[in-house]
């Protein structure tokens, strides 16, 4: 026998399961279309000159849909080579040897892998110009982005794909060469045994859920979100997997007990086919919970930072101009001579360019970093450690009414207090050799004082300032990182072209000839950087999303599928003994719960305790209006429903038609 007898076979073989292959070719296609994109985005020559972050951010994408696509190709396969066990054990009943068995799947893996991956380069070329449309209108540049792709993408594309669909093949040979034809000629009658519920793992299941809620709940700050964030994750994957294994089969076992429930023909072939697949069904649920809920995530998080970017800009640049001043570590006290000088430059610099300052906020500051020990301020000389320090920021009385047009009043013993925790709630507060009476206050010191536990305290004069740091350099000698620093921010009126030119002043005055002494940041200027990394990371979102959702439709159509014909030789014989088409629809109809509302539901709950440590993540990104996350989240999982019912209706009709 020739390759073009085991060809024309293969062609055909693929034809008659064209209900199974149609699906996994078509999501191949798109998987592989989505990959080329990336990283035609990644190798862009424009990304790379024109934007430090994208490139990383296209890089990642590059490594999720890689990943993503090596799992959700060998688990479509499986589903595929289940159903054709029957057919490759006819084939050795017949006479064929494993060697010629081997050769017809290598045709069908080589004509499936090589029309999925012309077709996804195909797509790719197709929609590129659409993608990159769609990347200029979130980046927002002064130039788009240049559509263009390169051999090197294209061979990189097709060497991962070869070799994922190289992998399928190893895995379809390696289901038949060690087995026995007969038993894989009667493979799919073979169901699963009724699995046996463990309280063990269902308890487990709920330790691990809890865990990473609680991490979730509990963080303190953004810092300590980055570190725990993945440990978060892993555990509540975990904690998924378990539940629905062992959870689902509680409850199923629950109800074929209640004889009201389960002595009725719907449930009681829903409860017992059910129960019968229970190590199947689990396991896909729980891949649906999972993905639903990294689509929801994605989705919603990236859209915030995306809508939330003005308000990012405004939180890290309060004002169009913000001046920074570093004290001189040999000459603290020059700082208060300094910061008056700095104040009348910048007024000046402003008129000699045509503007009016429209508002202006100066003020001096000390940063010391401890912790809080017994209603005293413990310095800390490092900022490394098992737990990061408490942040404090010292404010002088007159800088502090000057920033909140109010008119505080303090005696020497008192001190205004923000804590970002609101924990700590003792009415006084050592720090060094003195000792201050509390009075609260709001946070008027902007978003970052709340990137990590942070203090201010706002202390009679500028000589408590150089009071404290003296007390931590007797106790520190060594380490002379304490200065006094100072924030200058200011907004005009004027022209577009008079802001400019004041923009390229003060840049250049406070960036160059005053060196490392000072900083100069312009809200226009981190404009374009600030959309071009949150573009990116909506580009991203939305790409991810379109992945997870295109796993989500994919699992639930084979799941479908595989279930309907597993049924469908028992509603068959159900059928000759009287079961009638409206008993069957209502039986499907029970499995919604299940295949439906549960993941749906579980992936909502574990969004929900995500909050906390997304909440935590998004103030890395300026973003501080909760409001403008949860309207998105619930539109987003609102909008995921509709698209996971749409996909579950779909698919109920092809498990419908199979079985009756």
């Amino acid at each position: 026998m020739n390759n073009r007898f085991f060809s024309s076979l293969a062609l055909r073989n693929i034809k008659s399961n064209k209900q199974l292959y149609i699906p996994f070719l078509l999501s191949s296609t798109a998987i592989i279309a989505m990959f080329f994109l990336m990283i035609s985005l990644m190798t862009n020559k424009f990304v790379q000159e024109r934007s430090a972050t994208l490139p990383t951010l296209f890089m990642i994408g590059v490594v999720v849909i890689g990943l993503f696509a090596v799992i959700f190709v060998l688990y479509t396969n499986s589903f595929l080579i289940k159903r054709r066990k029957k057919e490759i054990g006819l084939y050795g009943i017949l006479g064929l040897e494993k060697k010629h068995v081997a050769k017809i799947l290598f045709f069908e893996s080589l004509f499936s892998s090589l029309l999925s991956i012309v077709a996804g380069l195909l797509t790719g070329l197709l929609f590129g110009r659409l993608a990159f449309m769609l990347l200029n209108f979130m980046l927002r540049m002064p130039n788009d982005i240049a559509y263009s792709t390169s051999l090197v993408s294209a061979g990189a594309t097709i060497a991962l794909f070869m070799l994922i669909f190289g992998l399928t093949y190893l895995y379809n040979v390696s289901q038949f060469t060690f087995a026995n034809p007969i038993k894989l000629l009667k493979g799919k009658q073979e169901g699963e045994k009724e699995p046996k519920g463990s309280f063990v793992f269902f308890i487990l299941s709920l330790i691990f859920l809890g865990w990473g809620y609680e991490i979730s709940i509990t963080i303190p700050d953004p810092l300590a979100a980055i570190e725990k964030f993945f440990l978060a994750v892993l555990l509540v994957i975990i904690g998924t997997y378990l539940l629905f294994i062992s959870g689902s089969i509680f409850i199923l076992k629950a109800l074929k007990n209640n004889k009201r429930i389960y002595y009725r023909p719907g449930a009681f072939i829903s409860i017992s086919g059910m129960l019968y697949r229970m190590k199947q069904n689990a396991v896909g649920l729980a891949n649906i919970c999972i993905l639903a809920s990294m689509v929801i995530i994605a989705v919603s998080t990236t859209i915030t930072i995306y809508l939330g970017s003005e308000e990012t800009l405004e939180n890290q640049f309060p004002y169009e101009h913000n001046v920074k001043l570093f004290g001189d570590m040999d000459n603290v006290a020059e700082m208060n001579t300094r910061f008056f000088e700095v104040q009348d430059e910048v007024i000046a610099l402003t008129e000699e360019n045509g503007l009016d300052v429209a508002e202006m906020e100066s003020y001096r500051f000390e940063s010391f970093y401890g912790n809080l020990v017994d209603g005293r301020f413990v310095f800390e000389q490092s900022l490394l450690g098992e737990d990061f320090p408490i942040m404090m920021r010292a404010i002088p009385l007159e800088d502090f009414n000057g920033m909140t047009r109010e008119n505080y009043t303090l005696e020497e013993d008192e001190a205004l207090f923000y804590h970002s925790t609101k924990t700590y709630t003792e009415d006084g507060l050592a720090i060094g050799n003195k000792n201050y009476k509390l009075t609260e206050i709001e946070n008027e010191f902007g978003a970052d004082m709340d990137f990590t536990e942070s203090i201010a305290l706002v202390v009679p004069d500028v000589s408590h300032l150089l009071d404290i740091r003296d007390d931590f350099m007797e106790e520190f000698p060594e380490w002379n990182y304490i200065t006094i620093d100072a924030e200058i921010g200011l907004d005009v009126e004027g022209t577009e072209e008079q802001n400019e030119q004041l923009v390229n002043r003060l840049n250049s005055e406070y960036n160059g000839s005053s060196g490392s002494l000072s900083q100069y940041r312009s809200r226009d200027i981190q404009r374009e950087e600030w959309y071009s990394l949150n573009g990116g990371f909506l580009f991203l979102g939305i790409f991810l999303g379109l992945l997870f959702t295109i796993g989500t439709l994919l699992i639930t159509y084979f799941k479908q599928v595989s279930e309907g014909f597993d049924d469908r030789e028992k509603f068959q014989i159900m059928q000759k003994v009287g079961l009638d088409e409206d008993m069957i629809k209502e039986s499907t109809r029970s499995q919604i719960v299940w295949m439906f509302l549960l993941p749906i539901v579980i992936a909502t709950i574990h969004v929900s305790f995500a909050y906390p440590i997304v909440r935590k993540l998004l103030l890395i990104f300026g973003v501080t209006n909760d409001m403008t996350w949860l309207m998105i989240f619930i539109a987003v999982v609102i909008a995921f429903a509709a698209i996971y019912w749409m996909i579950y209706r779909v698919t109920s009709r092809v498990y419908y038609s199979i079985v009756k």
